[in-house]
């Protein structure tokens, strides 16, 4: 987390000198000239007020606050889940009728065919593979830092580490974005050019370890500033522009990705936790080898039903020639990216469910913070509180929705019924607090009422804008 807001801001420097010269448009080059109507402008207000409005908050023309705003108008992955689970008019003129979609679409169902511990399997699954920073070793690096949560030295060691082995196990899908952009480039830039780029892009090594090092040296010394001077001298602010921003990303990220940059990072994280933590050598060697175990084992780790969903998924919205079956896969691909994005702090579990013949589908969002408890010895401690957003859209009987609170031993719920069984409110809620205290849980508070309309998480997790500290990152 920044200590303070970062301002990007265009350095315009007026020049008053009287009596300038006037310049001959006719001799002024290309890329001199810019259209204003292409460039992003800045906001029309004072920079300090930016900062000084509310310092708890993102500024409210950051990319952040744009990309929640966004949220808004996504498109709902339990919307589409319900077409292809449980509106069976969809079913039978739409999936059964597409010669491409048919045959997935039965092995998916058949997929999610589960029974009380494969259901438990599947969220396990996705709880375990939510993040790359999951295992042993992050667990023992997350109990060092609760250990001295103000080590600012320790944070900086640590996400240098992380930076590299995100970027060091995703060497593939950076490739893989890279010739995406490439392409793309491609496709954009004028005919005369073409036939040079693609002898500068045909010399990558893309299924070579060895190759990471050419392509570094080609990709920085060749092609982006290829195409940095065809943007200069033509102006281009389509296309090729914001192609060649997502290669130089990935471009950055493949030198991060350096097998030489993440051993040091590691060695400097490992030595840094064996001389400030109270620690010996054998500690050491066994964070080394949950390391390995972890590296190891991500890459064998599948699921059937996930598999079948997302082969799905891919298979609709790029080869089905029925519109009303890609656009349903679009909205659920969507849906999905936005909820895994990494600025939402929150884990989301989603669960196509064929069970006993009654099909359903839910959606889990698991958020966690730590609240200050003040101590008597005057030393600050911190306490996990979790929310949990619960949805369930049943077969013939309707929408669910829970919101859980639980912080120490105390339970909050609120629930929501469908309006079938609003009449049953009383009973469903004293069901309810007789299973609860068979395990033993303190429930404070519990409502249960008829559901007048769908919440999105977003509407639950208010806080998701809210930041101790903001950064500003306005164009």
């Amino acid at each position: 987390m920044f200590d303070n807001n970062i301002n990007v801001n265009a350095n315009n420097p007026i020049d008053n000198v009287p009596n300038k010269p006037k310049i001959n448009t006719e001799q002024v080059l290309p890329f001199d000239v810019i259209d204003p109507t292409k460039v992003t402008r800045t906001p029309k207000q004072d920079t300090g007020n930016q900062i000084g409005h509310n310092i708890l908050n993102y500024n409210p023309d950051s990319v952040f606050e744009k990309f929640i705003e966004s949220l808004k108008s996504s498109p709902v992955l339990s919307e589409g889940a319900r077409k292809l689970l449980l509106n069976k008019q969809f079913i039978n003129h739409n999936i059964y009728s597409d010669p491409v979609l048919k045959s997935l679409f039965e092995s998916f169902v058949k997929t999610i065919e589960m029974n009380d511990e494969e259901i438990l399997n599947f969220l396990k699954f996705q709880q375990g593979t939510y993040t790359k920073f999951h295992g042993e070793f992050f667990d023992n690096l997350r109990a060092l830092l609760k250990t001295d949560p103000d080590n600012n030295d320790f944070k900086y060691v640590l996400k240098n580490f992380l930076r590299s082995y995100d970027c060091f196990i995703s060497v593939e899908e950076t490739n893989k974005s890279i010739t995406a952009a490439l392409n793309n480039i491609e496709r954009n830039l004028p005919e005369v050019l073409r036939k040079t780029f693609n002898e500068m892009a045909d010399k990558l090594i893309f299924d070579n370890s060895k190759g990471a090092d050419l392509n570094l040296n080609l990709l920085k010394n060749e092609i982006i500033p290829f195409i940095g001077k065809y943007i200069s001298k033509m102006n281009d602010f389509g296309p090729v522009r914001n192609y060649v921003s997502v290669l130089i990303h990935n471009t950055i990220r493949l030198e991060t990705a350096s097998i030489n940059n993440f051993y040091d990072d590691l060695e400097i994280l490992l030595e840094f936790i064996r001389y400030n933590f109270d620690v010996n050598e054998e500690y050491i060697d066994a964070m080394n080898k949950s390391l390995i175990n972890k590296y190891e084992g991500a890459s064998n780790v599948k699921n059937d039903s996930i598999d079948s969903f997302l082969k799905l998924l891919y298979t609709g919205s790029k080869e089905s020639k029925n519109l009303a079956n890609r656009g349903v896969m679009d909205d659920i691909k969507e849906s999905l990216l936005f909820s895994q994005n990494v600025h939402i702090p929150l884990t989301h579990i989603f669960l196509p469910l064929n069970y006993n013949g009654m099909f359903m589908f839910s959606e889990i969002w698991i958020g966690k913070k730590y609240e200050e408890l003040p101590d008597k010895k005057k030393r600050t401690e911190y306490c996990p509180s979790y929310k949990v957003f619960i949805t369930f859209d049943i077969q013939n009987l309707g929408y669910f929705e829970t919101t859980l609170v639980l912080k120490e031993s105390g339970l909050s719920l609120d629930i929501y019924v469908p309006a079938g069984l609003s009449e049953y409110t009383g009973k469903i809620k004293d069901d309810l607090n007789a299973i609860l205290s068979k395990d033993k849980l303190n429930v404070t508070n519990m409502t249960v009422q008829e559901s007048v309309r769908k919440r999105r998480f977003n509407e639950v997790f208010s806080n998701l804008t809210e930041r101790k500290n903001g950064v500003d990152v306005t164009i």
